[in-house]
């Protein structure tokens, strides 16, 4: 995970300081996460998809392509039969 969620964070030009305060995290918190030293919870797996516009499965490393949720969701299926 670490190698997306970092690359993902370095393309966006985002700075720590910004995620950090969008997320309510801490700098320690998000450098874990791109380190591989810690494993976010399934919650915070979803806020970070949800903030970079990605999905879950790109920042686990199960995927290589980096697409915006709204690319992945069949067009066949609403928001409300997606989401909870």
């Amino acid at each position: 995970m670490e190698n997306n969620l970092k690359q993902i964070c370095n393309s966006k030009n985002l700075l720590h300081t910004k995620v950090v305060m969008d997320l309510n995290i801490t700098q320690e918190t998000i450098s874990s996460y791109e380190t591989g030293r810690v494993f976010p919870s399934s919650d915070i797996l979803i806020k970070l998809a949800n903030y970079y516009n990605t999905s879950i499965d790109y920042l686990l490393c199960c995927t290589k392509y980096n697409m915006p949720i709204n690319d992945i969701k069949p067009n066949n299926i609403s928001d409300d039969d997606l989401y909870c």
